[in-house]
This record gives C-alpha cells, sequence and structure tokens, in this order.
C-alpha cells in the first residue's frame, strides 16, 4: 500500500497542471489526437503530413487516453505515467521473488523518487514505455533463466520476454531489441549458459514467433500501406543517421551518458557509486568461480545498467532520455546496497555516502532560491518557499542518518521527494509553464487568427504550438512548421503565395527588425513573458501580424 501511495503521488499529483513542454510532448500529443480524432490508429500524422519518426506504441497510449478522458495535457500524460508505475511494480514483484519483500519495496520506492524517472514518467514521451517494456522483458528473461537452473521444466517466463521484447520494439523501435538483446546475450556468454540456450532451437523458434507476431501489429501495416517510404524515414533517417551522425543536432561529449547516469538518480547518486565500488571488487570473483545467485543477478543488472550507457555514448545524437531504460536496473543496484544495510546494519561508509546524498539535496534546494524566479517563473516568494521544502527534506534526511536511525532515513527519503513534488506542482509548474511552453500565446493566436491566416516563426521555433494551435503554421514537406531567418524570406512568402496578411511569432530581441523593414506593415497582437528577467524582456514570444505595404 505504501508503495502505491507513494507511485500515485509522485507520477499522476498534479499531472495536467504543467502545459504539454518540450519540443517533444507537444509534438508527439498532437500525433496521437490526430490518430484519435481520424480513426486510423497506424499511420502516424501531424499536422495532416506523414511523419513516421517514431513506432506507434506511446502514441497508442496517448490517443488511449484521449478516448477514455478528452483530450487534455492529463489525459496525455496519464498511461505513460501508469507505465512508470507498472515498471515499479514490476521491480517489486521482482525483487520479492529472487530474494525478500522489502528488497522488492526498496528497489521500486528508489526508481519512482528518482528524478530523471518522475521528469519523464510525468511527460508523454517514448521513453518510459520503452523503458517499461524492457524492464518486463528483462526482469522475466532472469526469472526463466533462474528456474532453469534450479530445474524448472516451465517456459511461462520466456514467453512473457520474448513478448516484452516485441512491445519494446513498438516502444522504440530497433533499441527495443537490440539493448536488451544485447543485456542478455552478454549475461549468458559470461554466465556460460548460451550454449544451453542455443541447444533449443524450439523454444527460440516459438519466442521469435511471440516477439514477430506483436512487432507486426504495427509494423506490417506500416510497410503495406507505406514501403520505401517507411524504411527511409523511420529505419534510415530516425535509427541509423540518428546513431551515426549528427543530422539531428544533439551533440554531447562521450561521458555525457555517465554523468546523466549518475545525475538522474538524485538523491541516491552516492550509493549507487557505492554499490559499483563494490562491483569493482567482486569482478575477478565473477570470472574465477561458479557465481552464487546474488552475485549472478547482479552481474546480470549491471549489465543491463552498463551496455545501453556505452552503446548511446558513441551515437552522433545524445538525449538524456536514450538511457532512460537503465534506471530500474539503477534501481535495483542501489536496491541492493539498502536491503544490505536493513539486514546487516549500517557501516561508517554507507553514513558517508547518504550524507552526500543529503549535501546534493541541499545544493538542490539552492539553487531553487537562486534561480526559481529568473529561471522557471515563479515568484521570489514561491521559490523561497520552494527551496525550504527541498531543505527540509534534506535537513529530516540527514538528521536520521547522523542520529544512526538509518533505516527510518531510508524509508522516509523517497516520501520526501514525494512531498517536494507536492509542492513543485503548487509553486513551480505555473511560471514553469510559462516559461517552456507556448499555450498561451497559441490560445491567442487562435483568436486573433482572420479566417485562412497562417502562421510562421521568426528565426526561433516553439514545437508547443504543434498541439494547442495545429492548423495554423505553414510545414514543409516533413511536417516540421516553417521558420523563416530573414525579413526579405517573409517579404518574399507574402508575395509569393499571394497572403493578405500572415501571423509571424518571434522573440521579442528579433522583432524590431521586421519592424525597421520598410516593405513590412507590423501589427503586434500580443506577448508571453518568459521568466528570464535580466534580459529585460528581450526573450519574451510576440505575436505580430504582418502585410505587405501597399505597392510592395
Amino acid at each position: 500500500m505504501a508503495l502505491l501511495l507513494l507511485g500515485a503521488g509522485i507520477l499522476f499529483y498534479g499531472l495536467g497542471r504543467l502545459p504539454l513542454i518540450g519540443p517533444d510532448e507537444p509534438r508527439y500529443a498532437e500525433v496521437a489526437r490526430e490518430m484519435f480524432a481520424s480513426g486510423d490508429w497506424i499511420t502516424p500524422r501531424l499536422g495532416g503530413i506523414h511523419w513516421f519518426e517514431k513506432p506507434a506504441l506511446t502514441y497508442w497510449l496517448v490517443a488511449g487516453g484521449f478516448t477514455l478522458f478528452g483530450v487534455s495535457e492529463w489525459a496525455a500524460r496519464f498511461f505513460v505515467a501508469l507505465s512508470a508505475g507498472a515498471s515499479a511494480l514490476l521491480l517489486c514483484f521482482f525483487g520479492r521473488r529472487v530474494r525478500s519483500v522489502m528488497f522488492g519495496y526498496l528497489s521500486a520506492a528508489v526508481l519512482l523518487s528518482s528524478g530523471i524517472w518522475l521528469g519523464f514518467g510525468r511527460g508523454a514521451t517514448f521513453d518510459t514505455p520503452l523503458a517499461m517494456t524492457m524492464t518486463l522483458s528483462l526482469l522475466a528473461f532472469y526469472l526463466w533463466d533462474r528456474e532453469q537452473r534450479e530445474g524448472g521444466t516451465t517456459n511461462f517466463w520466456w514467453y512473457v520476454c520474448c513478448a516484452g521484447l516485441g512491445l519494446a520494439v513498438l516502444a522504440k523501435g530497433l533499441a527495443g531489441i537490440v539493448l536488451p538483446g544485447g543485456v542478455i546475450g552478454l549475461y549468458l556468454l559470461l554466465a556460460r549458459r548460451l550454449l544451453n540456450l542455443l541447444k533449443r532451437p524450439a523454444l527460440l523458434i516459438i519466442g521469435a514467433v511471440i516477439f514477430l507476431a506483436i512487432a507486426a501489429t504495427w509494423y506490417g501495416p506500416m510497410f503495406a500501406r507505406h514501403g520505401r517510404e517507411f524504411w527511409n524515414e523511420f529505419f534510415l533517417a530516425h535509427h541509423f543517421q540518428r546513431y551515426l551522425t549528427n543530422k539531428y543536432q544533439h551533440p554531447q561529449p562521450v561521458y555525457f551518458f555517465v554523468a546523466i547516469a549518475l545525475m538522474g538518480c538524485v538523491p541516491w547518486t552516492f550509493h549507487l557509486i557505492a554499490a559499483a565500488q563494490q562491483a569493482v571488487r567482486r569482478w575477478r570473483d565473477f570470472m574465477a568461480r561458479e557465481i552464487a545467485e546474488p552475485d549472478r543477478m547482479r552481474l546480470f543488472v549491471w549489465l543491463w545498467a552498463l551496455l545501453p550507457v556505452v552503446f548511446f555514448s558513441f551515437s552522433g545524437s545524445k538525449l538524456p532520455g536514450y538511457i532512460l531504460p537503465v534506471f530500474p536496473a539503477i534501481a535495483l543496484l542501489v536496491g541492493d546496497e539498502l536491503e544490505r544495510v536493513w539486514t546487516e546494519g549500517a557501516t561508517r561508509r554507507f553514513r558517508w555516502m547518504s550524507t552526500l546524498n543529503g549535501l546534493l539535496l541541499v545544493v538542490i534546494a539552492v539553487v531553487v532560491w537562486l534561480q526559481g524566479s529568473t529561471e522557471m517563473g515563479a515568484s521570489n516568494v514561491q521559490a523561497r518557499i520552494a527551496s525550504a521544502v527541498v531543505m527540509a527534506v534534506a535537513a529530516v534526511y540527514l538528521a536520521l542518518v547522523w542520529s544512526r536511525r538509518e533505516k527510518a532515513a531510508i524509508l522516509i527519503l523517497p516520501f520526501g521527494v514525494l512531498a517536494i513534488v507536492l509542492a513543485a506542482s503548487h509553486l513551480l509548474f505555473a511560471g514553469l509553464g510559462r516559461q517552456e511552453s507556448m499555450r498561451e500565446l497559441s490560445q491567442l493566436a487562435l483568436q486573433k487568427a482572420a479566417p485562412g491566416e497562417r502562421l510562421v516563426f521568426y528565426i526561433n521555433t516553439e514545437q508547443s504550438l504543434n498541439f494547442y494551435a495545429p492548423e495554423l503554421p505553414l510545414r514543409d514537406e516533413k511536417a516540421a512548421m516553417l521558420t523563416l531567418m530573414t525579413t526579405n524570406e517573409i517579404a518574399a512568402l507574402l508575395k509569393k503565395r499571394q497572403l493578405p496578411s500572415l501571423l509571424v511569432i518571434a522573440l521579442r530581441r528579433w522583432s524590431g527588425a521586421l519592424s525597421d523593414d520598410e516593405r513590412l506593415s507590423v501589427e503586434a497582437l500580443g506577448e508571453q513573458p518568459r521568466a528570464n528577467r535580466h534580459q529585460g524582456g528581450l526573450d519574451n514570444l510576440v505575436l505580430m501580424r504582418v502585410r505587405l505595404r501597399t505597392g510592395d
């Protein structure tokens, strides 16, 4: 019950208070909305144009939310948040089955309260469903392998593993088979069990049939309908070119994902470091003797945590969500450390690692105090109250650790994270929504638009318009909203298409160039403030109506 309350609060409280933010949420939610509105749940479209960037599972989850609850931010995020919670329940079940109730609970609580997990779990993006389906497939594989080693004859968990792989490919394409397949293959090789599986061709064939039958529910109709267009856009562009090149403009250093793995599991970061230190000490034992069951599980989970990090570290495109599937593994590793304290007692090293985790929370509190009003859109009072909540959680946690009530500290920290989420939803989400979403200006553009009038961006692009006013923007052949870089391009577009007027959105810092162009008549229609007050409003978004002057 405690785990259900924790998950419900962290993942669902205030789920609809924040507008759809970032470049991805509005686009994915709009593709799902068009699926829901059209009744075509196979072909993804954005603004009515084919959009073959991602497979269908997350679109189906979001569209399912719209079907049940109507079109809203809450509905868009509901089933994605549910998949984040389901991953925690899978960890809880797995931990109880392989070791103890406490190991399962602690691992699940660590996952729910890890910063990156609750962040992505509350957003309508593809990474959480991929992480959930990978978690299902990998945990099921380990349970199957464990039963086989103990003399079991049932193949139920093998079939669940293969079904999970099929769902993972529906969640995010080839990553759904490459990553878990790599973990499973490397584990079988290191554990000297690869031949045992290869000697069972019937089992492999049945598993392949299950995998292909699930994956084919979407890939089959897509190839039948769109053939080469689907292959070129989905596989060549958004798989191979995304990995091998910087075509999509997301370069990062090779150590980027190591940093994401460490900071993404705040407030448990230093317990992960402690687990890594233990693993290094055990590595020679892994290779030198028959592996004991606890160490066998640790080997499997470490492979799960490390292989995606290594794989994506060499990608030409890097985004934090790429390695979200490693965080259930990280939660199991941290849960292993915490359960050892629960059963054997705390060590001095554990207290120091816990102290460093608490100090990380103190740093976060200071950042919110100093930057909450300028970077998050909150008032000074709101930022300082939110900072005080984080500081209070850190203080209680550190007090428990250093009064040697380590078990109480372990149990209370996830609920401290819940308190931070509750405070943020009331104090920070409104300002953060204005800072990171163009919902208000999109709604204003819809009100101000004349019949048939369209919209373009000048220099910058904001993706919120995809969901909040998808019918307004002009788009290119790839469904991207049209962004013009010079006033000459705007004047040429008006003249070429013989448009009486055009809506334009730009940052205020760039809008003066439009007014200064003698060929253009500019009417200011509205403005959406941004939180960067030290910029003097230059980062505010401005909505304008632009016409060619008579004679031009």
